[in-house]
This record gives C-alpha cells, sequence and structure tokens, in this order.
C-alpha cells in the first residue's frame, strides 16, 4: 500500500482537483456554472450542518447521563425551573436564619425569667431566714450535745474550733454539700448602693466602672438600663445642687438643706431631695405661664422636664406611682423628650401597661437621634423586641433585641471584676459610713466638680 502511494505523483493529482474547483467556483460567480456543480455544494453543507446537530444531540445526551446517575447532583431541573430552585434555596435559607434568631431570643428570655424566678426565691429566702437561723442554731445545739456526750474512744483532731470528732461520728458522715461550701456574694438593692455611687463619684470613678460595680453588688437585680438610669438621677441631682438653683428658691430656709438631701438619699431616702425639686419645678412652670415670651417660656419647660425626669428616677427607688406622674408631666412639657419617653415606658412596663409602653417606647425611636440617645434607644429596642415575639414577628424582635445587646456588651457592665477592683471596692465600703460627710461636701464643692 505505502509502495503504491509512494508511486503515484500526489502533486499533480492534487494540482489537478485544485483547478477543477477554482474553475467550478469562477464559473458559479460568473453566472455561466452548471447548476449540478450549485447543487452539489448546498448538498455537501446540509450535509455537514446535518452531522453537526447529531453531533451536539449526541454530546447533550451523554452530559445529561452522566448528571443523573451522579448521587450527589440528582437535582432534576429544566430551563423553566431554575428561577423556582433558586428561591428554594432562598426561601431556606432566610428559614435558617429565623430559627437562629428565634432560638437566640428564646435563650434570652428563658435567661430572664429564671433571673425574675430566682429574685422572688432570694426574696422569700430572705423573709424566712431569721426564722430558720433559729432553728438551725437550735439543731446546732442539739448536735454538739449528742457528739460530747458519746463514749469515749479514739478520736482524731480535725478542727481546732470544735474539738475531737470520734471516728465512729467520722466514718457516718454524710457527703459534704458542695454548693454549702461556695461563697456566695451577698445581693443589694440599688436603694442600698446609692451612698456607694456617691462615694465613687466623689473620688473620680467614671460612670461605666460605677455602673460595673453596682452590678456585681446587685447580683442581677437590676438591669443595666436601671443601673445608668439612677447614676444619672443622682449626677443630675449633684449638678442642680451645685448650679445653685435651689439656694434661689423662694423661703429656702424652710426646705431641706442639700447636704442632708443627699445624706439622706445615700441611706436609700429620697425624700428631701424630692421636697427640693418638686419646690423648683413649681416656681419654674409659675414663673414660665407669667411669662410674656414664647421663647422663654419653652426653655423654661425643657428645663423643667429636664428635672422632671431626675424627680422621677430618684422616686421609682420607693413611689412607681409618683415616678409615673413626674414622667408623664416631662412629656407633657416637651414632647421630643426622648430620656421622658424612655422611663416613661419602663415605668409602664412594670405596671403591666403593656400597650402604654409599647407606645412610649415607639416615640423613643420616633424622637430620638441616632448618635445622642444611643442608651435610650437601646432600652427601647430590648422592650419591644419582647413585645414583637410575643405578637409572632421573631424575625423583626432578634433584630432589636441583638442591636440592643451590642450596646450593653461594648459598655461592659456585666464584665467580671478583677481581685484588685474586689479588694478596692472593700476598702471604699468599709470606710465608705465614717467619710460619707466629707464625701458629700466635696461633691457639693463647685470647683472640684466640673465633670458632673
Amino acid at each position: 500500500m505505502m509502495e503504491q502511494f509512494g508511486s503515484l505523483d500526489i502533486w499533480a493529482t492534487l494540482s489537478l482537483k485544485a483547478d477543477f474547483l477554482a474553475q467550478a467556483f469562477n464559473a458559479y460567480l460568473s453566472g455561466t456554472g452548471s447548476l449540478k456543480a450549485v447543487s452539489l455544494v448546498l448538498m455537501m453543507l446540509a450535509l455537514l450542518l446535518f452531522l453537526f446537530l447529531i453531533v451536539i444531540i449526541y454530546v447533550r445526551n451523554i452530559i445529561f447521563f452522566i448528571k443523573s446517575n451522579n448521587p450527589q447532583k440528582n437535582l432534576e431541573k429544566d430551563d423553566t425551573g431554575e428561577e423556582d430552585v433558586i428561591n428554594l434555596f432562598n426561601n431556606e435559607e432566610q428559614q435558617e436564619l429565623e430559627r437562629e434568631l428565634q432560638k437566640e431570643l428564646d435563650l434570652a428570655l428563658a435567661q430572664r425569667r429564671e433571673k425574675e424566678k430566682k429574685d422572688e426565691e432570694a426574696q422569700k429566702k430572705e423573709k424566712s431566714e431569721p426564722q430558720k437561723n433559729k432553728k438551725d442554731d437550735a439543731e446546732e445545739t442539739k448536735k454538739e450535745k449528742n457528739i460530747y456526750s458519746r463514749s469515749k474512744e479514739p478520736v482524731i483532731d480535725l478542727d481546732w474550733q470544735k474539738g475531737r470528732i470520734p471516728p465512729a461520728e467520722l466514718s457516718t458522715a454524710s457527703a459534704i454539700d458542695a454548693a454549702a461550701l461556695s461563697y456566695n456574694q451577698s445581693r443589694k438593692e440599688l436603694s442600698q448602693l446609692l451612698g456607694l455611687v456617691m462615694d465613687m463619684l466623689g473620688r473620680g470613678v467614671d460612670d461605666l466602672k460605677i455602673a460595673q460595680t453596682v452590678n456585681y453588688k446587685s447580683q442581677g437585680m437590676a438591669d443595666e438600663n436601671e443601673i445608668l438610669k439612677i447614676i444619672d438621677a443622682v449626677k443630675s441631682f449633684i449638678s442642680i445642687c451645685i448650679s445653685g438653683k435651689f439656694s434661689r428658691l423662694e423661703r429656702y430656709s424652710e426646705l431641706p438643706g442639700e447636704e442632708q438631701a443627699l445624706l439622706h438619699l445615700a441611706n436609700g431616702d429620697p425624700s428631701p431631695a424630692l421636697a427640693l425639686l418638686e419646690k423648683l419645678m413649681d416656681e419654674n412652670i409659675d414663673r414660665a405661664n407669667n411669662s410674656s415670651s414664647e421663647e422663654k417660656r419653652q426653655q423654661i419647660y425643657r428645663d423643667v422636664s429636664g428635672y422632671a425626669c431626675c424627680f422621677g428616677s430618684l422616686s421609682e427607688i420607693n413611689d412607681i406611682m409618683l415616678a409615673t406622674s413626674a414622667y408623664e408631666l416631662a412629656v407633657e412639657l416637651m414632647s421630643s423628650n426622648v430620656v421622658a419617653w424612655s422611663r416613661l415606658g419602663d415605668v409602664y412596663q412594670k405596671a403591666n401597661s403593656t400597650s402604654k409602653a409599647v407606645w412610649a417606647y415607639q416615640n423613643v425611636l420616633d424622637f430620638a437621634d441616632g448618635e445622642i440617645d444611643v442608651a435610650e434607644i437601646a432600652n427601647a429596642s430590648r422592650h419591644l423586641s419582647e413585645h414583637l415575639y410575643a405578637g409572632g414577628n421573631s424575625l423583626q424582635a432578634a433584630k432589636l433585641y441583638n442591636s440592643a445587646k451590642q450596646y450593653y456588651d461594648s459598655l461592659g457592665i456585666n464584665r467580671r471584676l478583677d481581685k484588685q477592683e474586689l479588694d478596692i471596692i472593700d476598702i471604699i465600703e468599709n470606710n465608705q459610713e465614717s467619710s460619707l460627710s466629707e464625701t458629700i461636701k466635696k461633691l457639693l464643692t463647685p470647683v472640684k466638680n466640673n465633670r458632673i
């Protein structure tokens, strides 16, 4: 075969074929060629297209067969169903996000209910503590008598305070309860920590460190917003004292002194401070009503609205109804007072007036400045998330709750105190009673308290 091909004049044959094709092409272009040549060319083109179509169909069938037999890609789809599949995945991702957010919100609510339950149990336990202590003392006395009245046997000295315990007693002793050995920090209410707040203010401690200390001492009896609120109220009252507004009141000598008011407040009694604030509000409202200038009247109303917020925060210590009236007066005098709306929502929430609380918190979000009223926005968002969750809107509830949680976490109020900080707090508390009068005088000195 190779010899035959080698003996042929291949180049001559190719040259003849090329000349023939060139002549046919020129004849076709000049219109003088035969119709058979044109028909032959068209048939060849049609045949090529047909073969190309068969190849495409064959390749497509092979690809489809491979995909259909792949267990990891067994999802059949056509051109019209691709959008449905994409939407299906998007919906599943959205549902998964909602489930995660709802779980997080459920956990937060469960922790809050557990904390409230523990608070109730602690209060009940504190009430029953005196009777239980009497019973425990009586039982302890009986046990000691029984121990010393037993038969004399070889003994082991285990405790230098309780004497010797017989081995028989050791062998029958019950297992030690680990919970009984753990140290439990005493819990204090906010009214019991006002003296500590003033002492730390007098030492120049910043607000967040004070809030962190109060949170540690209260052991969860107050949330972050309540702690920040009471610290702000104490500082506001001290600022009013320093400004001399109380000393300019009519019949000032018949009112409680400022040092006396702070001393009572440090001991959990806000009555003298409330008397001063009430007199200040009454006189300023009368002055505003008698003013002929609308601009001056509105400025006085703004000031009194701030005094009313301080009055309400201090009266919340022992009279929530009085606090509610004060906050309502604050928003009546200045409808855009975001602080007053936030605190009004809090007292409505405590009074189980859900619809009023939602209305107040919604006004917070409506009037608030995102850069100035960050604390009030966080408080309103946290409470509104509970109402939205109860209404079935778990996704929006989770978003509000997470934004509030991020704010309080950023403050660090819930951060654990280290040993050195705890030692400093113990020193301050131990010297608090003896140095309280000097601390109050220091707080009322304007030159030294520009920071308040």
